[in-house]
């Protein structure tokens, strides 16, 4: 009997991560699997088949998705003239839910089992559109404990299967020396890992910075690149020439040290750390630095969102912790406020301790061991479908 033929879609670098670690995992349970479909590089290589590459689509915001609809409807139609013709039993669409969710509409009218890997964030601007969601899915594979009670009861075949950065935060290691950081106390910035934001975002790090440096000369600072990021738009962003020299990733800029990839080590080196407001912030949680959240969007996007996003936090931190364990600096801010927040982080003292003590207590909220559960819930999957039970799958227990 044949192995299972899988369409699998990721729509940028974060995706592109989670899926290529689906596709290991699940190779070990199905490995006659086919898998074919918008790939970026860890999907490649963990052996799927690239129809088109995340490159193009690794677009962000509401004004931003306008301008590359022409594109993003040519690809839909070269898409499922190859899905037909290839017919897939099962697709995965990780995240990306903006194209996802239209491109699982028509995959659910082919007969196709969709599962959506990383639940749309319907629990903060879009309730009305968790009807679509139940309609064009099949089951929802989702990464963060607090969705379950939203969509659970609202009847969409949900379940938790864990969270990516328990695993990756396991792995990090504390070292000063890597980075050249000294023996003096280090700030961290992270501005994320799009041009659009890096524009954004570093130079309001920046701001602050200079903010930290009136309040305490002693203080070394770290910024975060991303690795698939230009050194040239830092350099642009700094106004500084950063040598680069080839195997280099750390480069040293006076009292500041410039550091590509590597970011969850850089994250636990730091004393305190300005994260942009995403899943970095749990990672840096998950290795108990402490921290403050900064996003800004551009203007419109942002009287967008306030309009349609009804939470009392936008950090992932604050809404698994249930609470205001970290401070979120919005849109508009004083630096001097935030740099004092951050000096408080950095010090030994009650505000600190606190704070620790908050993130610390996350570990009981949060699973690992993300990517063999949501293979264990496709795999269990095909076999209930009849194919995998023919050919002999033993499909491990979920724990």
């Amino acid at each position: 009997m044949s192995g299972l033929r899988l369409f699998i879609s990721a729509g940028e670098p974060s995706g592109d991560l989670l899926a290529g670690e689906l596709l290991v995992a699940l190779k070990k349970i199905l490995p006659d699997l086919e898998a074919f479909g918008i790939c970026g590089p860890r999907m490649r290589a963990a052996g799927a088949e690239e129809l088109f590459g995340i490159e193009k689509l690794s677009v962000m915001g509401f004004v931003e998705v306008l301008k590359h609809l022409p594109y993003i409807k040519r690809l839909e139609f070269s898409l499922l003239t190859e899905i037909e013709r290839r017919q897939p039993a099962i697709a995965i669409l990780v995240d990306y839910p903006g194209f996802h969710l239209r491109l699982a509409e028509s995959l659910k009218m082919r007969g196709i089992y969709v599962f959506q890997y990383v639940a749309p964030q319907l629990w903060a601007w879009g309730e009305k559109r968790t009807e679509k969601l139940k309609a064009c899915t099949d089951e929802v594979l989702g990464i963060m404990p607090f969705e379950e009670e939203f969509f659970r009861t609202r009847a969409v075949n949900f379940r938790y299967v864990g969270t990516p950065q328990v695993d990756r935060a396991k792995g990090a290691v504390r070292d000063r020396r890597r980075f050249a950081l000294g023996d003096a106390a280090v700030i961290g910035f992270f501005p994320g890992s799009r041009p659009g934001e890096v524009s954004r975002l570093l130079p309001r790090m920046l701001a602050i910075r200079s903010a930290l440096r009136r309040l305490d000369p002693t203080l070394r600072f770290a910024i975060s690149a991303a690795p698939h990021l230009p050194l040239a738009l830092f350099e642009r962003l700094l106004d500084t020439p950063i040598e680069a020299l080839e195997g280099q990733t750390v480069h040293i800029l006076g009292d500041t040290v410039l550091v590509q990839g590597q970011s969850i080590d850089l994250m636990k080196s730091c004393e305190a750390a300005l994260v942009t407001s995403g899943t970095a912030t749990l990672e840096c949680a998950l290795v108990k630095t402490p921290m403050a959240v900064i996003y800004v969007m551009q203007n419109l996007s942002y009287q967008l969102a306030k309009r349609f996003v009804k939470l009392p936090y936008i950090s992932l931190v604050n809404l698994v912790a249930g609470k205001g364990l970290v401070r979120e600096f919005i849109q508009d801010f004083a630096a001097e406020e935030a740099a004092t927040e951050l000096l408080q982080l950095a010090r030994p003292g009650n505000h600190r301790e606190a704070q620790s003590d908050g993130l610390t207590a996350l570990d009981a909220r949060l699973q690992g061991d993300l990517a063999e559960h949501a293979a264990a819930a496709v795999a269990a999957r095909w076999r209930e479908m009849g194919e995998g039970q023919n050919a002999g799958i033993t499909v491990p227990a979920q724990s």
